[in-house]
């Protein structure tokens, strides 16, 4: 039986017509909120990245990066001594020693040409049990985790102690997009890994990173080679624009995006100017600028001519815009996003 409603002006009204203005107007309201975040969405892009730097058009020197090393004092093939000198040998500025679970003693090892940072790498539980991995940079002495602690809480003591979280190779652990937006607070992620790579052809995470980017997570990303046995040294690399070369300097620029990471090619520069996104680099086989979803643009070397430059016209749709190379030898090389203002 159906109930009847007085309204103010004396017209009758059944209880079904009053529910369903009720949600005419609670379907307006959602609508018109859903508007408002799409075009709020540039401006929480802008806002999330507002502390990304990009490395080409900041003054300071390159500086290359190995983030990601394992010693005898956990997994690796040779102690700390002679897998820092390995670095040393092949040109290397920056190593970060991220044994499991466990720091090193690096007194006396930097000197103003060469940098060791404190780090080790955690692989604690999220909340749902997932099992994560990071790589936790410049850690004061005596710093210690418990296997039990949680991962967003790692994130937050790291982070507290003046260090910073990498989320290391997302492909090689099989995580979803929901896996890498239940912690918050790292400051980058692992494009590419070396060793998940020649091991079962999982080092790439541009997919991982992509999806983060296409939800207005705009977070940087690095390329490491994980090394546990000396012949796989080299595999991947982070270079690094700082003005000097101590510990401060290079968390920071990798804080704020201030660097590109490769297996391979050189980027040389990258920018937008009016509207129009260029890249510069070592000669490739492959430039492709990449945006959220399914906009970009793909340049492929012809008739046996090698690409050094290219030039995309973005759309006014971009939200942000990234590059990345190929050469001849399948070696990639990945600039961080810049957001068009």
């Amino acid at each position: 039986m159906l109930r009847k409603f007085q309204n103010g002006g004396g017209r009758k009204m059944t209880k079904n017509s009053h529910m369903k203005k009720y949600y005419q107007g609670f379907g307006r309201m959602v609508f018109l909120g859903l508007v408002a975040v799409l075009i709020a969405i540039p401006g929480i892009l802008r806002s999330m990245a507002g502390e990304l730097v990009n490395p080409f058009s900041t003054e300071g020197n390159w500086y290359k990066a190995a983030l990601h090393v394992h010693t005898k004092t956990s997994d690796g093939d040779t102690n700390i001594l002679a897998r820092i000198k390995q670095y040393r040998d092949l040109g290397f500025h920056v190593v970060a020693v991220t044994d499991h679970w466990k720091t090193n003693n690096i007194d006396g090892m930097s000197d103003k040409d060469f940098l060791v940072i404190r780090a080790m790498e955690a692989h604690p539980k999220s909340n749902h049990e997932m099992t994560n991995h990071f790589v936790c940079l410049n850690l004061p002495e005596g710093f210690e985790i418990t296997k039990s602690t949680k991962a967003q809480k790692i994130i937050n003591m790291v982070n507290e102690a003046g260090g910073g979280v990498i989320y290391a190779h997302p492909y090689w652990l099989a995580h979803t997009i929901n896996d890498l937006t239940s912690v918050k607070g790292y400051m980058g992620i692992e494009v590419y890994n070396g060793v998940c790579d020649i091991m079962i052809d999982k080092g790439y995470g541009n997919v991982h990173w992509d999806q983060l980017l296409n939800k207005g997570l705009i977070v940087p990303a690095v390329a490491t080679d994980d090394i546990h046995k000396s012949k796989n040294i080299g595999l991947g690399w982070t270079m690094i624009k700082a003005r000097e070369l101590n510990t401060n300097e290079i968390i920071n620029a990798l804080k704020t995006g201030c660097y590109y990471a490769s297996c391979g090619p050189v980027i040389e520069d990258f920018k937008i100017e009016n509207g129009v996104a260029s890249i510069k680099c070592s000669p490739v086989t492959q430039i492709c600028f990449g945006a959220q979803t399914a906009i970009g643009r793909k340049f492929c070397a012809e008739d046996g001519k090698l690409l050094t430059t290219a030039e995309w016209k973005m759309t006014k749709k971009c939200r942000f815009v990234r590059a990345e190379v190929v050469d001849e030898n399948g070696k990639h090389a990945w600039t961080n996003p810049i957001i068009p203002k």
